[in-house]
Parts: structure tokens; C-alpha cells; sequence
């Protein structure tokens, strides 16, 4: 398909999850306007400046904006859900979510419109995400594949298109809405860690593709990164909180017990990926005995079926300094 006819199809429409932003919410969406002609934004109960900022951009805007604001912290599973719900009610066929730290590069959209409609089984294909780099330690990020079934590789993009990828992370990702409403929606009940991962592998399960489009970039930031030289060898540790601690190691558990066995390469993955991430935090981290109860408690919660929000009471304690 020309770029001609590209051009003469809806565009999907951004969404952003919103939960008190760092940068100035109406230069991000100046930025995103020349890229997108809707915007959707989903408030996590953000602090009353930038409230305030979103409601003056409604004014600012018009249709070409939409807004969610949920009066507590719903998640971003649940906030995700929102705006996918609210695209499909405005008529939208496809969406491509954004965390509100990413920052599209200019013809990003046009990169996955243009390899989502070339390629041969987009019908079948759930998710096209574009290459992420780490605009904090300036890396690509590479992409999980299986390997003669039960190994895996992180590979990066050699061509236009990086094909029969496992997980994406969700922001810069386009999704097929009419195959979201066949596979169901991003699970509430883990709240935030492995949503995306969750979402991605259950589509998977069903059949269909997830690709990369390895001329659409999108700057974002892995998690708090920081660089650590030992003996001339680069270490990325990623600086997780303690609270993130604990959702990634409660989710992780029926993460396992739904897709290990059909998805023995990602299983893996997860063993070696996580048994490092928790060698750089006890080697490289502050704050080692509160993160260290938060796996615990993570553990224990996954283990008895626990899910949704955190309890308040593991909260208050992970809250504190060592």
C-alpha cells in the first residue's frame, strides 16, 4: 500500500496513561498532535496541577481530545481498558498507547501504518510495536523470540520487519481493537507488571502475530536504568521501588501457571532474566532488605491467589527506609 492511500485512512488515535507526569503536559501533546488527530487520556488521579493542565487542554482542544479521570489509582490494566473501550465507542478500529514519559519520533505512525498494511498477515496480527530506545543509557532494546521451541533470543531489527515476537511493552504499540475484543481485555486484577506481557502471550495462545516495525522508533524509558561500570563491563540495575518489587513478583506467579508450560522459551526467559535483575539489585541497589520483603510478600500474595491493589498494610511497610 502507497503512502497515498495511508494518508487517506483513519488514523489510530493515541492514548496516554496519565499518573502525576514529570514533563508539561501541553508541549507532549503539541508534540503527539502533529502525529495524531485524537488524543485519549486516561488520569490515574494525578496530583490537582496537572488536573488541572489536562482540563484546560479539553477546552484547548475539543474532539480532538478525550478524557478519562478516575478519582483514585485504578491501575494501568483498568486504565487501559478505559481507553481501548472509549476508541472502539468512537469508531476506531486500531490504537497505539503511550506512557506519558514516551516520546514518538516524527514519522513514527506513518513507519506502522505503512508495515501493518504491507505485510501479508495483518489480518492475523495483534500488535505492531516499534523499536524502543532507552533515551536515558542510549541502548535498542531487543525483543524476545523463541529458539528451537524451548530456548529464546532478544533479538534487534536486521530488516523492516522483526517477525514472531513473544512481548512488546505496551507503549508505542498498536493494537488491533477487534481482536482485543475476541481475547479479552488486559487483566485488572494485576494492576501494573506483566499486563503487557500477560496481554501479549494470550494472544499468542489464540493464534495471532505480534511484529515489530523496525523503522518506527520510540524514545522511551526502561524503568529507572542507571549505568554501572565493573571491571570495564556495563551493568544496567534497574532501580524498581519496592512496591514495584512486589507486583512483579506477585504477578510473576500466575504469569507461570498460565503460560509455562505452552511457552516453555518465555519461561525461561523468565528464570534467567529475573534470577539477574535480582543480582544487580542486591550487588547495585539502596534500600536491598525492604526490596527484598517486597519479593517476599509478592511471593507469598501470588502463591495464595491474592491480586489487585496492593494491601495497605504491605504498602506502609515496603513505604519505609531501610
Amino acid at each position: 500500500m502507497t503512502r497515498d492511500l495511508i494518508s487517506l485512512m483513519k488514523k489510530p488515535p493515541a492514548l496516554i496513561l496519565t499518573y502525576n507526569p514529570t514533563q508539561d503536559m501541553e508541549n507532549y501533546l503539541g508534540t503527539l498532535y502533529m502525529q495524531f488527530d485524537q488524543i485519549i487520556i486516561v488520569d490515574n488521579a494525578s496530583n490537582p496541577e496537572t488536573r488541572n493542565s489536562i482540563i484546560k487542554q479539553i477546552h484547548l482542544r475539543g474532539a480532538k481530545l478525550k478524557v478519562i479521570l478516575n478519582n483514585h489509582n485504578r491501575g494501568v490494566a483498568t486504565a487501559l481498558n478505559q481507553g481501548f473501550a472509549l476508541a472502539i465507542n468512537l469508531g476506531h478500529n486500531y490504537i497505539i498507547a503511550l506512557d506519558q514519559d514516551s516520546q514518538p519520533v516524527p514519522n513514527m505512525l506513518e513507519e506502522m501504518l505503512s508495515i501493518y498494511n504491507t505485510y501479508p498477515k495483518h489480518g492475523k496480527t495483534a500488535i505492531v510495536a516499534p523499536m524502543i530506545e532507552d533515551r536515558e543509557v542510549r541502548v535498542i532494546a531487543p525483543y524476545l523470540r523463541p529458539k528451537h521451541h524451548f530456548l529464546f533470543e532478544r533479538k534487534t531489527c536486521t530488516k523492516e520487519i522483526l517477525e514472531n515476537v513473544s512481548i512488546v511493552i505496551t507503549s508505542g504499540s498498536m493494537y488491533d481493537l477487534k481482536i482485543y475484543e475476541k481475547v479479552g481485555p488486559f487483566r485488572d486484577d494485576f494492576f501494573i507488571d506483566y499486563v503487557d506481557t500477560e496481554y501479549c502471550l494470550r494472544t499468542k495462545q489464540h493464534g495471532y502475530e505480534i511484529i515489530v516495525a523496525c523503522n518506527a522508533r520510540l524514545l522511551h524509558k526502561l524503568g529507572n536504568q542507571k549505568k554501572v561500570n565493573v571491571g570495564g563491563v556495563e551493568i544496567r540495575p534497574t532501580f524498581h521501588s519496592a512496591i514495584r518489587w512486589y507486583y512483579i513478583s506477585r504477578n510473576r506467579i500466575p504469569m507461570i501457571k498460565l503460560y509455562g508450560c505452552q511457552f516453555p522459551h518465555w519461561l525461561l526467559y523468565e528464570i534467567v532474566i529475573n534470577s539477574y535483575g535480582l543480582l544487580r539489585m542486591l550487588l547495585f541497589e539502596d534500600y536491598k532488605i525492604k526490596k527484598l520483603l517486597a519479593v517476599l510478600f509478592g511471593c507469598m500474595d501470588g502463591l495464595l491467589g491474592r491480586s489487585g491493589v496492593i494491601p495497605a498494610s504491605r504498602k506502609t511497610l515496603l513505604s519505609q527506609t531501610d
